[in-house]
């Protein structure tokens, strides 16, 4: 059975008292990595690592660390702030939290706290934060387990990869090469100059902790989603979505790849964190309704890219090449209403039903103009309907610089029908 990042759990990282996952899946999941849980793991040595991901590029090619600026995105989660510091010694990390958070993570050992509000906007806070000084921003979740590098001979340097014919010859690479722990700064300083070298500026790791599904993929993807929980982002335009509250990373990785045509996903970084087992943060708003409803915006903005999921349907796959006709694709994606999260297949058809719900959707915004115009007049028009002494009504006309009689009557603006 193929492992997912949904599959892996582990035991928290920074709380001894957190509740632990079930231990059949532990079992199944990482046993070289999960520890006691009365412990709290120290950060694995990345020594080697870091020298030997370093070293696919040259010395000059990579910024230092004084360009970077170190941004961790949490809610709710004090108790992680030990375990992350320790993991950023050097760094000096940023806390982007929740309000009403701050005291609590300064009383943890957070180095630097932003009181900076919900997810999108903490995140858009760090990004501002970093660009105001020309930084890179580095984003991270508080929940890392690790980062590592699958180090393979069909990678080398130089060297012509060769996609595996299966997912079995996929595993027998990641099996066959020499996987090593790195540190963040590490992977951050790579992954930023694979950013540079390939003119994009948005980079990331592979979003689970599989080293057979990781070799399955080329060394760096160009239109794959970037996982929220570890990534690097050079001075740009885009910005995370504030009407979203869960799956922003997926939106924030389509703003890239439509504005720049690509994105920098090391496939040979891959990331383990606890999405979903660690209170607070995002689980603590995470159900179904919300799931779908973020899905049903991702999928409103970028018709055709975000398809269903094997994993079910709070879930979703990103397709780059799938994309509708409106956003430079080749195909018309109009949702088929008998398969959610499906496409009419037949394009004739696809067209007629677009063309059809256009106009459907250019009706029902003119009735609505329509009805705001209606009540706006009414409106205006109260104050004529009579005078309780019974006397004659007397007309008053003032040209001073009252701010009523100067207003505009929103009732009688007109307006063409936006498709």
């Amino acid at each position: 059975r193929v492992q997912t990042a949904h599959d892996v759990v582990c035991w928290p990282v920074a709380s001894a008292t957190s509740a632990s996952p079930s231990g059949s899946r532990m079992a199944k999941g990482r046993d070289d990595d999960s520890v006691a849980e009365d412990e709290e793991p120290a950060p694995p040595d990345t020594t080697d690592g870091d020298a030997k991901l370093l070293g696919r590029f040259e010395e000059e090619s990579l910024s230092q660390l004084d360009k970077f600026f170190f941004a961790v995105v949490s809610a709710k989660r004090p108790g992680n702030v030990s375990a992350m510091e320790a993991r950023l010694v050097g760094c000096a990390p940023t806390w982007f939290v929740a309000e009403g958070d701050g005291e609590a993570y300064r009383a943890a050992g957070a180095s630097q706290v932003v009181e900076s509000g919900a997810l999108c906007r903490s995140r858009n806070a760090a990004l501002e934060a970093a660009f105001r000084d020309g930084k890179t921003c580095v984003q991270l979740s508080d929940d890392i387990v690790h980062v590592k590098f699958i180090n393979s001979d069909f990678d080398a340097v130089g060297k012509a990869w060769r996609k595996p014919g299966s997912l079995s010859e996929a595993n027998d690479r990641a099996k066959k090469a020499e996987t090593r722990f790195v540190g963040f700064e590490a992977a951050a300083k790579f992954i930023d100059a694979t950013c540079r070298r390939r003119r994009c500026y948005l980079g990331g790791t592979f979003p689970c902790g599989n080293p057979g599904q990781a070799c399955a993929a080329s060394f760096v993807a160009e239109q794959h989603f970037v996982v929220g929980d570890f990534f690097v982002a050079l001075p740009s335009e885009p910005r995370f979505d504030e009407d979203m509250t869960l799956k922003e990373d997926y939106d924030f990785t389509a703003q890239h790849v439509h504005k720049y045509g690509k994105v920098a996903r090391v496939n040979r970084l891959t990331l383990l964190a606890q999405h979903y087992s660690n209170a607070g943060g995002a689980v603590a708003i995470r159900n179904v309704s919300r799931e779908k409803q973020n899905i049903k915006h991702l999928r409103k903005k970028w018709p055709g890219v975000f398809g269903n999921s094997p994993r079910g349907d709070t879930e979703v796959r990103m397709r780059w090449a799938c994309r509708d006709v409106t956003l430079g694709g080749t195909r018309i994606f109009e949702p088929d209403p008998k398969a959610p999260g499906r496409a009419i297949y037949d394009q004739d058809k696809a067209r007629l039903a677009r063309d059809l719900r256009l106009k459907k959707e250019a009706l029902k915004e003119e009735k609505k103009k329509l009805k705001d115009r209606r009540e706006g007049l009414l409106g205006n028009n109260e104050g004529f309907g009579g005078n309780e002494g019974g006397g004659n009504v007397e007309t008053k006309h003032d040209d001073g610089d009252d701010d009523d009689d100067d207003e505009e009557n929103p009732g009688l603006e007109s307006g063409g029908v936006e498709e």
